[in-house]
């Protein structure tokens, strides 16, 4: 009976000890969780360690936050576009928008419907601005099909918006379909308790995960949340919440309004992204497993106050392109935290990386992993790497392309004779431009952009024969946003050690009452329109 007992035990401490060395041996699974619109300090996580403002003070964010606190946070991190069908392309296949083409959303030149000044506006710019791709293109590999060669299950639930047949046609073994704003939108979501389709994609990717950990597969799930795309949604207790908040109540009507949806919505995300950290803990793999989170573009909001940062959406100022991120899994020291400058289009080499892949034989991938950052190693190399963005369009915009180097952010507006150069290690806000200050730095920079669109053949704005001399041009000194005072809950003041931006220029013109209506009637067909 002793020795039954004891081969019984013998037998049992050796399954453990093979299921160990199984685990250990196993490919990592991983999680990568995209969110929309959601800006740099969208979280009550502070992206940069002691800077209130870069965590938002109406935000309750337990479950993200627990990613960085177990893992890294990158603060400065940064999407691939300033906005979510190139950005998403992008993210897919490791390139930048320019290599893609896929530079823009919607309809472009005469065929524009979205802004009732468009057309007028683009037949008097001084540059014609090139046709962009509308979906990945055919012959590009995304990171369902390179991870799916590694041996991975891959699936995609949520906001797809990247086109090209949709997910399973682009290398991912399940999804719901080639999807993009609109089945996140009130029309077609429509059951108030899976509100933005938060729950719904959550127990898809959950029932995803438990197939593949009973058929011993590992795998790659992209969650692509809806939310906080515009047109927020959530669960009624959970706006209650917020709508209720006597601190929130005070504020201006319109301006409260959207700082409780948001929050809701956010939370309500939050909770869903806690459901499947909860399942990975169960299912026992959460020390095989990477959770990434991350934005797929910055966002303005609340009417201008919360901007910390110059820009928003569109545009490629910071407030347009960075965005939260931060990542846990195997190998990554909890409570790290990297100012080392990443990009979306890393995640494909870094995701194939994880998954055993060499990365030195990827083709035409401008991304690098970056696990030797997250993983504390050798990061020689990352400091003066460039980042490249391109927006060749003047939707909602103007034309410009920027490079980033290190903590020198160089921008070309092309119908502006000079470049702009800033300096975001003293200047976050965007506000002096220094390029008067550094000529070697702005022609070194402008060359290695250049010659980036040349090896390309990047779609470049050309010449416009039929330029207006009446055109207003851009121009960056007047156009800045007033300094937040909602993110951190402080009042509008200058913090010059971030270089936060001041006040509107008084000296710009007023709108004028007709001006203001446009404006209105233009938001109006933007938001039926979904964008």
């Amino acid at each position: 009976m002793k020795t039954h007992k004891k081969s019984t035990l013998l037998v049992a401490a050796a399954s453990l000890l093979l299921g160990s060395v199984a685990a250990a041996n196993s490919k990592p699974n991983i999680v990568f969780i995209l969110v929309d619109d959601m800006p740099w300090y969208g979280t009550a996580t502070m992206q940069e360690e002691g800077f209130g403002g870069s965590a938002m003070k109406w935000r309750n964010t337990p479950n993200i936050d627990t990613i960085g606190k177990e893992g890294m946070v990158f603060a400065n991190a940064y999407s691939a576009a300033g906005m979510c069908g190139p950005s998403r392309c992008s993210i897919q296949v490791g390139m930048t928008a320019a290599r893609t083409r896929y530079s823009g959303n919607g309809n472009f030149g005469d065929d524009c419907t979205f802004e009732v000044s468009y057309i007028e506006k683009v037949k008097g710019a001084p540059f014609l601005e090139p046709e962009p791709m509308g979906s990945i293109h055919p012959d590009f590999k995304t990171m369902g099909d390179v991870l799916r060669e590694q041996g991975y299950a891959t699936a995609h639930f949520g906001k797809w918006h990247a086109y090209g047949g949709g997910p399973e046609a682009r290398g991912y073994d399940e999804s719901d379909g080639e999807t993009s704003n609109a089945e996140g939108g009130p029309q077609l979501c429509t059951d108030p308790k899976d509100p933005k389709r938060i729950f719904s994609m959550t127990r898809s990717s959950i029932n995803f995960i438990e197939r593949q950990v009973a058929s011993d597969k590992p795998f790659f799930v992209q969650i692509s949340h809806y939310a906080e795309h515009n047109q927020q949604m959530s669960l009624p207790e959970t706006l209650k919440k917020y709508t209720g908040n006597p601190e929130i109540k005070a504020m201006e009507k319109s301006v409260a309004r959207e700082v409780a949806t948001h929050a809701a919505a956010v939370e309500d995300m939050d909770t869903s992204i806690g459901m499947v950290m909860k399942k990975l803990d169960e299912l026992g793999i959460s020390d095989n497993t990477y959770v990434v989170f991350t934005s797929d573009n910055g966002k303005g909001l609340y009417n201008g106050k919360d901007r910390i940062l110059r820009g928003e959406k569109w545009w490629l100022w910071e407030g347009g392109i960075r965005v939260p991120m931060s990542m846990k899994g195997p190998g990554i020291s909890a409570g790290s935290r990297s100012c080392l400058n990443v990009v979306g289009y890393d995640f494909l080499p870094t995701f194939y990386d994880i998954a055993g892949g060499d990365v030195a034989r990827l083709e035409n991938v401008d991304g690098v992993s970056i696990m030797p950052i997250a993983k504390g190693g050798n990061v020689k190399g990352f400091k003066d790497r460039a980042l490249f963005f391109h927006y060749p369009h003047h939707r909602n915009t103007t034309q410009h392309s920027v490079i980033i180097k290190d903590h020198y952010k160089l921008f070309n507006f092309y119908e502006l004779p000079e470049p702009y150069l800033y300096d975001l290690k003293k200047d976050i806000g965007e506000v002096s431009n220094i390029a008067g200050q550094m000529p070697e730095k702005v022609q070194q920079m402008k060359s290695e952009m250049d010659a980036y669109h040349k090896r390309i053949d990047a779609l470049l704005p050309k010449p416009n024969p039929n330029a207006s001399e009446n055109y207003v041009r851009f121009d960056p000194a007047v156009k800045v946003p007033p300094v937040c005072d909602l993110v951190d809950g402080k009042l509008p003041k200058l913090d010059k050690s971030k270089g936060q931006a001041p006040e509107e220029n008084q000296s710009q013109e007023k709108m004028s009452k007709e001006e203001k209506k446009k404006a209105r009637e233009e938001r109006r067909k933007n938001k039926k329109a979904g964008v």
